[in-house]
């Protein structure tokens, strides 16, 4: 109960740090990224808004929470689902949940976890979360950090070139593909590209007027042709391109306004506008104190075969409880990961209200893990399937865990869990005291992360090994796996913990913990772990009072970026995982919130530029940093978004790595902005190359509001065409030698 507490009081605090401004204007604008980066230094949130409201204001909506993972993660056997021949249905219509994704595959590898627990019967799932959710059973929200937002983007390995299709010295047969964290392993996002083909999530209206959204296919061959519209979808996250299949997230969520104790409401009575295929199984958790706010969140997975683009056909919907985190993409194998937030507040037998389902069916307990100290409030639900049989789920686990950043290498998922070292005990938090020092019985003690790590291939998940390193990671890029190493670097805070008495008898009543003053007791460290995720070596105490903006790791080099005032850039060697050595630390204006390398010489910056005196954040930078020398770091040139009548301000990009086309190879970089120019809102789309040790803008296209709306958007090439992606279904064509306007799909 008093980490339910700690979980409500965050999330009030985080909703007053929000800004929604109500009138645009220069001076709002300025603000806003002050208000944006000052609020990262108590929560890095990586939601990046989607859309924009028109004319008057925009808000950058962003949400999610670094919940505390407990120790002891760890699964029984894997198992699998079966397979059956596929079926194809026509478009715009979903297939049913076929109830048996729980059951086992017979022919999935007999694998085990390299350590396991006890299992545990439903009603001893029950007892657990009763006992923990005691108080709170009008909650029912999924409690989450998005990778990636927030997730996830690896040196070098995005845009690269189609190995079928394109050789290395072919532009003609280059062609832009997502922004992805680790080479190899695809990242869903909301525009593709196949090299002929270009995919994006767009907006339409129906005849009455009601908005929906869907997957627009355009054929570039001879033109820009749109060949189909895929889906109607309400609340669609991402999607995937594998072969000729098109693989769809989209949220489902079905709620009841308030609810009396004991009122059992299904989706159709709570007015869902939920789409049927999780009719049968609709449930919504049933409150039995006062009358209760009561939801539930869910995921839809939708395959579609597009062998015909003309023609696209549903093979499959599937439903799993809870809200979509992250997934992934590999070999052939997707990967999907939910957290389930139970409600274990009405009897036993109501399995359906704190037990998650996948494809209307309850997973098994067996497939459930529970540790005998877990305490978590939420569910990680895994599940998988193979893209060669994608008519059945191959695999779904689930244990109960509280969220995190996800990071996915080539082998390994690693979920990272922070942990406060006041919220356990509910103790009270102040900042700054005079005294507390000085106290004989004071005690200084810091935050941790719980890191948590999975193998994974052919579709099946096995638990391999838990730790843990003090401090927070600021996202998937402060995690980086190499061999059987992973390197962490962390944002600590350190407390001081002293007894609190009674003033008359001398009693004590509990523990206070506070945080220093001057450097808010923040302190950056570096650290590796083996592959049983026990530290072997690390740097501790680096840039005191400063936070970690941006992580990347090159070969046996470890670079990240630190921000207060100026923005120290520092180099660690980490080839001896005992005795990782700082190379060099560069210190110039603003900070980098995203590196990515650009060459074996070259790390480009994406960040703010700001005050060096105050700290206050301006506009957008780019920089690129010659990493030639990794001790003799060095910027070799910075360009500022701004002019005399304009800046640039704010750009997705920041956040959602996926957001920016990158291509080293192609020597191109483009990205979105948002500012002013004359005192009036502006967005547009900017196109970079890096030539002679300089920045060269390449195009600059203006976003022009479609019925007072503002929509995202979002760049990508084939060959020496250039295409502009707009979230109301326009594609624009530019030529990359002229940057003429060369062609465009209005939006229908």
């Amino acid at each position: 109960m008093k980490k339910c507490r700690v979980l409500f009081d965050r999330l009030k605090e985080d909703g007053k740090r929000l800004p929604v401004p109500e009138n645009l204007k220069p001076e709002w604008m300025e603000e806003t990224i002050k208000e944006h980066t000052e609020k990262r230094a108590k929560e890095k949130f990586h939601r990046f808004r989607r859309e924009l409201a028109a004319a008057a204001c925009f808000c950058l909506v962003g949400a999610g929470l670094l919940g505390v993972y407990r120790s002891g993660l760890l699964f029984p056997e894997s198992g699998g689902q079966g397979r059956e021949q596929m079926t194809v249905q026509e478009t715009g219509t979903e297939s049913e949940g076929s109830g048996e994704a729980a059951q086992p595959d017979k022919g999935a590898p007999e694998q085990q976890d390299t350590l396991q627990f006890a299992e545990k019967s439903y009603e001893e799932i029950y007892e657990i979360l009763r006992e923990d959710f005691r108080g709170i059973q009008s909650w029912n929200g999924a409690v989450r950090e998005e990778e990636e937002n927030t997730e996830d983007a690896l040196q070098g390995n995005v845009m690269e070139e189609n190995k079928a299709e394109a050789s290395a010295d072919s532009v003609q047969n280059a062609y832009g593909q997502t922004n992805v964290r680790t080479e190899g392993v695809d990242e869903g996002d909301t525009v593709k590209n196949d090299g002929r083909y270009l995919y994006q999530l767009a907006g339409r209206k129906d005849e009455t007027g009601k908005e929906y959204q869907g997957v627009q296919i355009v054929d570039t061959r001879d033109g820009l042709r749109e060949t189909a519209f895929v889906g109607r979808f309400e609340y669609p996250r991402e999607f995937y391109v594998w072969e000729d299949l098109l693989v769809v997230l989209e949220d489902g969520y079905y709620t009841a306004d308030y609810v009396s104790a004991g009122d059992a409401v299904s989706e159709e009575e709570s007015g869902s506008s939920v789409s049927g295929d999780r009719a049968e199984n609709s449930r919504i958790a049933v409150c039995t104190g006062e009358v209760l706010y009561a939801s539930r969140q869910y995921t839809k997975i939708h395959v579609y075969d597009i062998s015909d683009r003309e023609n696209p056909g549903l093979v499959k919907t599937f439903t799993v409880d809870g809200a979509c985190s992250t997934s992934r993409l590999s070999d052939g194998y997707f990967y999907g990961f939910t957290f389930f937030t139970p409600s274990p507040d009405g009897k036993e037998e109501d399995y359906e209200t704190y037990i998650p389902e996948v494809d209307g069916s309850l997973i098994p307990a067996e497939k459930i893990v529970c540790p005998e100290n877990a305490g978590g409030q939420e569910y990680l639900v895994m599940v998988s399937i193979d893209l060669k049989h994608p008519e059945e789920l191959l695999e779904s686990r689930a244990v109960l865990a509280d969220s995190g950043v996800f990071y996915v290498s080539a082998d390994s998922i690693y979920l990272a869990s922070w942990h406060s070292v006041y919220e356990e005990t509910g103790a009270a938090l102040t900042y700054g005291t005079d005294t507390a020092e000085e106290e004989a019985d004071a005690e200084t003690l810091q935050d941790y992360t719980q890191i948590l790590k999975f193998s994974y291939g052919d579709g099946a998940f096995l638990a391999k090994a838990e730790g843990r390193v003090p401090g927070r990671v600021s996202d998937s890029f402060s995690l980086d796996q190499k061999g059987e190493e992973l390197r962490v670097v962390t944002t600590a805070t350190e407390y001081i913990r002293r007894k609190v008495t009674d003033d008359t008898t001398g009693e004590t009543l509990g523990y206070e913990y506070v945080i220093p003053e001057g450097d808010d007791g923040l302190t950056n460290g570096l650290y590796i772990l083996n592959e049983n995720l026990e530290i072997t070596g690390k740097i501790e105490g680096l840039a005191a009072g400063e936070q970690i903006y941006s992580a990347r790791f090159l070969g046996d080099t470890a670079y990240f970026v630190t921000f207060r005032q100026t923005d120290p850039l520092f180099a660690v060697d980490v080839s001896n995982p005992e005795e990782p050595r700082l190379l060099s630390e560069l210190k110039v204006s603003g900070f980098s919130e995203y590196l990515h390398a650009y060459s074996g010489e070259l790390l480009l910056g994406l960040g703010v530029e700001a005050d060096e005196e105050t700290g206050e954040q301006q506009e957008l930078k780019l920089s690129m940093f010659d990493i030639s020398s990794p001790a003799e770091l060095s910027e070799k040139t910075r360009l500022r978004l701004a002019g005399e009548n304009w800046r640039y301000v704010f750009s997705p990009a920041l956040y959602d790595h996926k957001s920016l086309l990158i291509d080293p190879e192609q020597n191109l970089i483009g990205f979105e902005v948002q500012g002013t120019r004359e005192g009036s809102f502006v967005q547009a789309y900017l196109l970079f190359s890096y030539e002679e040790g300089a920045f060269v803008q390449k195009l600059e296209i203006e976003i022009e509001s479609t019925a007072g709306f503002y929509g995202s958007c979002r760049g990508t090439f084939i060959g020496e065409r250039f295409f502009l992606l707009i979230q109301g279904g326009s594609v624009q064509e530019y030529s990359l030698e002229t940057g003429e306007l060369t062609e465009e799909l209005p939006v229908k």
